[in-house]
C-alpha cells in the first residue's frame, strides 16, 4: 500500500511540474512575443511620428475646408513617388479599376476612340465596328460636344471624360456630337467593348507586317492568330512593329517569344532576395527573315521582345533606341480596392543584359522627323511616310533575298514545259 501511494503521490508531483513547466514557456513565450510586438509598435510609432504629428497641425489649426481621405490618398502617392521609381505609383481604387479594364482588353462603354482636335474640342478618331457608338451612328470625325450632359471643354483630362462615358452595362449615355458644322444627339446603349492589341497585313513582296500594340492579356493569342494567318497567305518575311509600345505582361512577352526563338533562356528575373527566375523556350522555332521596328516609346517587354530576337541573330531591329527600362512590377491590391504598383524584380536578357537606362540600340538607327513623329502618335502617318517602316521593308527584303535557293535533290528533276513549233 505504501509502495502504491509514494507511485501516486509521485506522478501528482509530476504533473504538477509539467503544468508549471508549461505554465512557465507560455508565459515566456507570450512575453517574448508581446515585448517583440511591443518594440514593433514602438518603431511604427517613431516611424509615422511625423506624419501623425502634421495631422494633428492640420486638425487644430487649419481654417479651409478638406477632406481627410482626400489628404491620405495624397500622402500615400506620395509615400510611393519618395522611391524615387518611375515605375512605381500608388492607385487609388478608381484608377485600379479602369487600369485592371485596361490591361483585360475590355470595358463597358460605347466604343470609341478621341484625340483633342483643334478648338480644344475631343475629335473621334475612331469607331469600334459594330459597337454601341457604331450601330447608333457616330462617325470618325464627330467633335464631342456634350457626355452625359456635361461640355467636354470644362474637363481636365482624358480620363474625365472617360468616366462619364462609361458605366453599367445596359445603362444609357446621350452623347451631342458636331458634325458639318450641326449638333447631332445620340442616346446609345453601353455595352461591353473588346480592345484588340494586334493588327496585321500583307505588305508587297508578301512581307507580313504585325503592330503590336501592347503585352497585356490575350495579346499573346492574337499574335498567333495573326502570324499562322499571314504564313498561310504566304508570307516570306516578318516586320513586327512595337513602336509606342508601353509593354505589359511578362508571361505574355514569353508565350510570344517561345514560338519565334530557338530553346535555350528566354529572360531571367532576379527578386530583392536574390532569387533567380529564369524562363525559356523550347526547339519549335520561326524560321524566317524578321525585322522589328523600335523608337523611344517602346518600354519594357516591347523592348525585350526587340532585345531577345537581337540577341539569338533572329531579327535585325530598326528604328531608334528603346527607352530602357530593366525592372518588371507587382501590384498589390489593398482592402480598399486601391493598389500599390512597385519595382519588385530586375530583368535580364538571354545574355544576361540589363536594358535599364541602356535600352536596345538599332542594328540599323533610322530617325523620324518629329512631325512624322506625331502623326505616327495619333496613327495618321501613310506607310510611305513612314521612314522607320520603308527602312525594315528594305531591311526584310535584303534578308528574303538571301536566303539560299531550293536546288532539287539528286536524282530528282525540274519539271519544264517547252512548246514547239509547228513544221511548216
Amino acid at each position: 500500500m505504501k509502495k502504491h501511494s509514494v507511485r501516486i503521490s509521485t506522478a501528482l508531483m509530476l504533473m504538477l511540474l509539467a503544468v508549471v513547466c508549461t505554465f512557465n514557456i507560455t508565459y515566456f513565450t507570450a512575453t517574448e512575443y508581446y515585448n517583440s510586438r511591443l518594440d514593433e509598435l514602438e518603431e511604427l510609432e517613431t516611424r509615422y511620428s511625423k506624419l501623425k504629428s502634421v495631422a494633428d497641425i492640420v486638425d487644430k489649426y487649419f481654417v479651409g475646408e478638406y477632406e481627410e481621405a482626400d489628404a491620405i490618398e495624397v500622402a500615400l502617392a506620395g509615400y510611393v513617388a519618395g522611391l524615387d521609381d518611375v515605375w512605381s505609383a500608388y492607385y487609388t481604387a478608381e484608377q485600379t479599376a479602369s487600369i485592371e479594364e485596361d490591361e483585360a482588353n475590355q470595358y463597358v462603354g460605347i466604343g470609341v476612340t478621341y484625340s483633342t482636335a483643334a478648338e480644344s474640342l475631343y475629335q473621334i478618331t475612331a469607331v469600334t465596328p459594330g459597337g454601341p457608338a457604331d450601330l447608333a451612328g457616330i462617325l470618325p470625325g464627330d467633335k464631342l460636344l456634350t457626355a452625359a450632359g456635361v461640355d467636354v471643354n470644362t474637363l481636365e483630362t482624358g480620363d474625365d471624360l472617360a468616366a462619364l462615358v462609361k458605366g453599367e452595362i445596359g445603362t444609357q449615355v446621350t452623347i451631342v456630337v458636331e458634325r458639318a458644322g450641326e449638333p447631332l444627339t445620340f442616346n446609345i446603349t453601353r455595352d461591353v467593348i473588346y480592345t484588340y492589341s494586334v493588327t496585321s497585313r500583307m505588305l508587297e513582296n508578301n512581307v507580313g507586317y504585325i503592330a503590336i500594340a501592347d503585352f497585356d492579356s490575350n495579346v499573346d493569342d492574337e499574335f498567333r492568330e495573326h502570324l499562322t494567318t499571314l504564313q498561310e497567305q504566304g508570307a516570306k518575311g516578318f516586320i513586327f512593329d512595337v513602336r509606342n509600345n508601353p509593354g505589359g505582361y511578362v508571361s505574355v512577352m514569353h508565350e510570344m517569344l517561345d514560338g519565334l526563338l530557338p530553346e535555350g533562356p528566354v529572360i531571367t528575373m532576379v527578386d530583392k532576395a536574390g532569387e533567380e527566375m529564369p524562363l525559356t523556350s523550347d526547339a519549335d522555332m520561326l524560321e524566317m527573315p524578321m525585322v522589328v521596328v523600335t523608337n523611344e516609346y517602346s518600354v519594357s517587354a516591347a523592348e525585350f521582345f526587340a532585345a531577345a530576337l537581337q540577341e539569338y541573330d533572329m531579327a535585325t531591329v530598326v528604328g531608334t533606341k528603346t527607352s530602357g527600362k530593366g525592372y518588371s512590377q507587382q501590384t498589390f491590391k489593398l482592402n480598399d480596392g486601391s493598389s500599390v504598383h512597385i519595382s519588385t524584380t530586375r530583368y535580364y536578357t538571354p545574355k544576361g543584359n540589363s536594358l535599364a537606362e541602356t535600352g536596345v540600340t538599332p542594328d540599323l538607327v533610322v530617325e523620324l522627323p518629329l512631325e512624322d513623329l506625331n502623326l505616327l502618335l495619333s496613327g495618321k502617318l501613310a506607310d510611305a511616310d513612314d521612314e522607320q517602316l520603308q527602312s525594315a521593308i528594305k531591311a526584310v527584303n535584303s534578308l528574303i533575298a538571301a536566303l539560299p535557293v531550293e536546288t532539287p535533290a539528286e536524282g530528282e528533276t525540274t519539271e519544264t514545259t517547252t512548246t514547239e513549233t509547228p513544221a511548216e
